[in-house]
């Protein structure tokens, strides 16, 4: 399974249009963050792991970083860019893969991190969404904690948009708890959702 699944990788990454580059991975921020010997961060494309520097961490957080840190660290990180280079923080967004390591494809398959679509950077949206739906079932890592009941809370992606029903959703609503993954587009802003062809949820009224 590894062997194929590495062989499909390398075969996608040849797809990319832009040239990969190799640094050194300095320093882990969190679950799904890096920072490379040039002082750039990385934000690992297609995923997110449990937030572990915004004041309360959130459940598994530690384990979500504690696991990124030691595959990485001090180790040569090789950076493959799809469609958008950067996102809002400025952080550049990469594929990333140590030897024969893809590091956001691990973390999805042992529980540490879950997907997170963002167009235009869709490139192994189906891949992860295989990966996360085995260790779900499994019971795997943050699959293993009950969920919370409160989700008023900030998030880096307010918005949730369904690309079935083109309808855009508060992170919050319980439209998004019925939503397949693989049917979830996110979204910065309302503004982003509107232009990008999706109408306001009518139950929670983004």
């Amino acid at each position: 399974m590894k062997k194929v699944l590495f062989i499909l990788m390398l075969i996608t990454l040849l797809s990319l249009p832009i040239i990969a580059q190799t640094y050194q991975a300095s320093k882990v921020i969190d679950g799904d963050t890096i920072e490379l010997s040039n002082e750039e961060w990385i934000r690992y494309i297609g995923i997110n792991a449990p937030e572990l520097r915004n004041g309360i961490p959130d459940p598994y957080s530690q384990e979500a970083f504690e696991a990124n840190r030691n595959l990485v660290i001090g180790k040569e990180a090789y950076l493959e860019f799809d469609v958008q280079e950067r996102e809002r923080y400025d952080r550049m967004l990469a594929y990333t893969y140590f030897d024969d390591l893809f590091i956001y494809t691990w973390l999805v398959e042992n529980g540490y991190a879950q997907i997170m679509t963002i167009p235009p950077n869709v490139t192994y949206q189906d891949l992860l969404l295989e990966l996360q739906t085995k260790t779900r079932e499994e019971n795997r890592g943050i699959w293993e904690i009950e969920p919370v009941e409160n989700k008023k809370e900030d998030s880096e992606f307010p918005y949730v948009g369904n690309k079935n029903s083109k309808k855009f959703h508060h992170y919050y609503c319980g439209s998004v708890d019925d939503m397949k993954e693989k049917n979830k587009v996110f979204f910065l802003s309302r503004e982003d959702a509107v232009e990008a062809g999706y109408v306001p949820c009518k139950r929670c009224h983004p």
